[in-house]
């Protein structure tokens, strides 16, 4: 019975369990000993199998929505990616895929879901994570539009939260290109994580206003003005709270202006927020989680979509942060089929550029933790939006090739 609960415990493989089961002269104190250390070792094999419950708090910036929403088509089809879709929706449980949706000439041509029970209650909103941060950039390119700031190249040495760190020796373009400067501190480049600095877990960025994280940067410089790309939550705090900084008490109005008026979506959609006090919003306190119904997903990628298209000031900023992408360099151990951020080589205005085999292709991708996905393709008009619970789904097959052909 012991070996029976020791092999429930650790849930691993028979290669290790069986090794552990040999020694059966242990104690059961020994036995119990073992059995912790196994799970330890073992937490990474398992951490990309855990659930992102998609839960919604409540504490956000808010745009509502409106009985005049843009209206979509829809002309469903039945082929072999709608039914091999479905396949991987009836499967949640394993693939985590929890809704689908396709967009091309200018209709849904599949709109798929297997909601749980955590994203009906939220009133099928769902969880942006790192998606959002392409969604920030489009209000920043909105509060440049609107007037609140003079353009991408401004420095935001104008922001007393920022004083005496790296990120007022930047300007707006370069902390919305990940290149601040900031990578001996925190980012993907030299640790693990985008969120905690220099990678401790008691110093994480995600719970925190900007004022409260530049604490950790007091004293920091810029080293190169050509600072090296580097995947950094930080900057796209810094970015989203500056323009917020500059637009102050209009911004709620302003993203009434964008997502209820420009959009045009149906239901309320909302940034989080790190904390309910208002005194805070002058400290820094939105993130780029955002939460959205698929559809609302839909209308927000569209239009974007034409807003590039368009011969308006947001199409100027969308097409100019395309121009001035930077390049990756990561390694190619890296650069892989399996999301969006990872099979891109290029990277502007907190989107994800340059497909592994269409690099002369203009696609914008938004990536996010767990396998989220909105891609747009601007050359053909076609959108694809991914929502998850987790990343074991094909998305080599449902994304990348979709897109590619």
């Amino acid at each position: 019975t012991v070996h029976h609960y020791l092999l429930k415990l650790t849930k691993q493989p028979k290669s290790i369990a069986v090794e552990l089961l040999m020694w059966k002269d242990l104690s059961m104190k020994n036995y119990f000993i073992i059995t912790i250390l196994t799970i330890i070792l073992n937490t990474n094999a398992y951490s990309d199998h855990k659930i992102e419950e998609q839960k919604f708090s409540g504490v956000s910036y808010s745009a509502p929505g409106s009985n005049n929403y843009q209206k979509l088509e829809t002309e469903l089809v039945d082929n072999k990616l709608s039914q091999y879709v479905q396949k991987q929706l009836d499967n949640r449980d394993k693939t985590g895929l929890v809704n689908y949706l396709l967009y091309e000439n200018g209709k849904i041509v599949i709109n798929k879901k297997n909601y749980n029970d955590v994203i009906k209650k939220n009133k099928n909103l769902l969880r942006s994570n790192s998606m959002g941060k392409s969604l920030t950039s489009y209000v920043v390119g909105h509060s440049i539009c609107k007037g609140y700031i003079d353009s991408v190249n401004v420095r935001l040495d104008d922001w007393i939260v920022l004083n005496d760190t790296l990120y007022a020796d930047n300007t707006l373009l370069q902390v919305l290109n990940m290149t601040s400067g900031d990578q001996d501190y925190i980012g993907e480049k030299k640790f693990k994580s985008d969120g905690n600095f220099k990678d401790e877990k008691n110093k994480q960025i995600n719970r925190r206003t900007v004022a409260e994280s530049m604490l950790w940067f007091k004293g920091t410089k810029k080293k190169k003005e050509n600072s090296p790309y580097n995947y950094s939550a930080m900057s796209t705090y810094v970015a989203i709270n500056y323009a917020i900084h500059k637009v102050g008490k209009d911004y709620d109005k302003l993203l009434k202006e964008i997502f209820t008026d420009h959009v045009g979506v149906k239901d309320t959609v909302h940034f989080v927020k790190v904390s309910w006090s208002p005194k805070d919003v002058a400290k820094g306190s939105q993130r780029y989680t955002f939460f959205a119904t698929s559809e609302d997903y839909l209308r927000i990628a569209k239009t974007i979509m034409n807003d590039y298209h368009s011969d308006s000031c947001i199409g100027d900023y969308l097409r100019g942060i395309y121009d001035n992408r930077v390049k990756k360099k990561l390694k190619d151990s890296r650069t892989t089929n399996k999301q969006s951020a990872s099979a891109t080589f290029e990277y502007g205005g907190q989107i994800h550029f340059s497909f592994k085999g269409m690099k002369d292709r203009v696609i914008f991708a938004m990536d996010g933790f767990a396998g989220q996905q909105i891609v747009i393709d601007m050359d053909n008009k076609r959108i694809l939006i991914v929502n998850t619970i987790s990343q074991h789904y094909n998305w080599n097959k449902i994304v990348y090739k979709v897109i590619k052909n």
